[in-house]
């Protein structure tokens, strides 16, 4: 069937084939489901990509109607033409098991980062094409590069290994890893697979950190509990160095950020992530983002968690702007990043009303932040949480001209 004679509204406007789970965005535009989600989730865009209307609801409507459509006219053309439709250009066949025979028996990193460039330009090759994922996979290639991955880590030749490394992590992350085989190769060792990766985001070039970052957050969505509390501190280290440059892309800082989020409450690496230096890093870019609610959300989630412990409020209390970002979200991103301002502020109240902090909220105006919410703001525990960090000082504020005492009513 030739492409012309396809219905146009069947296509796809982003992988440019016919759709087979249509569903429609905000902008009334109907794209594949996993292309748009592609868009939206992993390369974290906001806006659509034909008419670049910004998304403020990035709801997918099930387009049943379109789908029910494109059904019928597929069984129409298969009875017509007696063969399958294929809207997409042939692919170059391969041999899975090949590939898993000349990887497994290369030995100088030389042929290694050739076998993986291979396979890394077949995934790349027809990124949208699940099949030749899942066959990859069943041939056992993830558990191979992983493996083949530890061992360039503990070569000699930094410089020569750090490549194999990098290409390895690169084209794990594109082969896709299911949640079971994602845990299977974090367990291989004892986790030992998390000491490549954070020397990759130490030294790696800029793709092999995103791609990294990207493999990591998938690994700690996927992993049991026991394999979040034995993290290497390096990791957190690199994690900082990374969130600390300007110059990373949002899809890393948001990748890294999941990350923090699904170990931090794990054996002792809370203590790790303030010891980083993490929480001083994490309150400058509060400061400086002013409405990625994910972001925000994100950065206050570990915040909070620091402010759980005296040396994490320490931090907090000893940043000169430590009060002040937090603060300064409250009633601007979202109700999530309310709550949890709410949440920090009243852990650095009840445990911290002394050595001036109680001034300090005055003057960085978080106490008329506080104030707002009880008045305007729509869940009833954030509202209790604040009318309790008002209660807890209030004859210290009650000395300041400015407080609004008809607030406590």
């Amino acid at each position: 069937m030739d492409a012309i004679d396809i219905p146009p509204y069947f296509i796809c406007p982003i992988s440019l084939q016919i759709m087979e789970d249509p569903v429609t965005i905000s902008s009334g535009i109907s794209y594949e489901r996993r292309s748009i989600d592609k868009w939206l989730s992993t390369y974290n865009h906001n806006t659509c990509p034909v008419t670049k209307q910004l998304l403020f609801d990035r709801s997918l409507i099930p387009n049943t109607t379109l789908l029910r459509l494109i059904q019928s006219w597929t069984a129409k053309v298969k009875r017509s033409k007696g063969h399958m439709l294929d809207a997409s250009p042939s692919k170059t066949s391969f041999d899975v098991s090949k590939l898993y025979e000349e990887l497994s028996e290369a030995i100088e990193p030389d042929l290694q980062l050739k076998c993986l460039k291979k396979i890394k330009s077949l995934i790349q090759e027809d990124d949208e094409n699940d099949d030749r994922k899942l066959m990859m996979e069943k041939t056992g290639l993830a558990p191979l590069v992983t493996s083949l991955m530890m061992k360039a880590s503990s070569l000699q030749q930094i410089g020569y290994s750090l490549q194999v490394i990098s290409e390895a992590a690169i084209v794990l992350q594109l082969l896709n890893p299911s949640q079971e085989t994602l845990r299977k190769i974090t367990a291989y060792k004892k986790g030992k697979i998390l000491m490549p990766l954070s020397l990759i985001l130490q030294r790696g070039t800029h793709q092999a950190r995103i791609h990294t970052a990207l493999l990591l957050k998938s690994i700690f969505k996927s992993v049991t509990e026991d394999c979040k509390c034995d993290i290497p501190t390096i990791m957190f280290e690199s994690l900082m160095e990374i969130l600390k440059d300007q110059n990373s892309s949002k899809v890393m800082t948001m990748a890294l950020l999941s990350v923090l989020m699904h170990v931090t409450l794990f054996g002792d690496n809370l203590s790790k992530v303030i010891e980083a230096g993490m929480i001083s890093v994490l309150i400058e870019l509060l400061v400086e983002e002013k409405e990625d609610r994910r972001k925000c959300e994100a950065m206050l989630y570990v915040i909070e968690a620091a402010c759980k412990k005296a040396e994490g409020r320490a931090v907090v209390l000893g940043h000169p702007a430590g009060v002040a970002a937090v603060a300064g979200k409250i009633l601007r991103v979202s109700q999530g990043v309310t709550r949890r301002s709410v949440k920090i502020l009243l852990l650095l109240c009840k445990y911290c009303g002394g050595g001036g902090v109680v001034e300090e909220m005055m003057e960085v105006g978080a106490v008329a932040k506080v104030c707002m919410v009880v008045q305007v703001e729509g869940n009833r525990s954030t509202r209790e949480k604040a009318k309790e960090i008002l209660g807890l000082h209030l004859k210290t504020w009650n000395k300041f001209p400015c407080f609004p005492l008809n607030c406590m009513a």
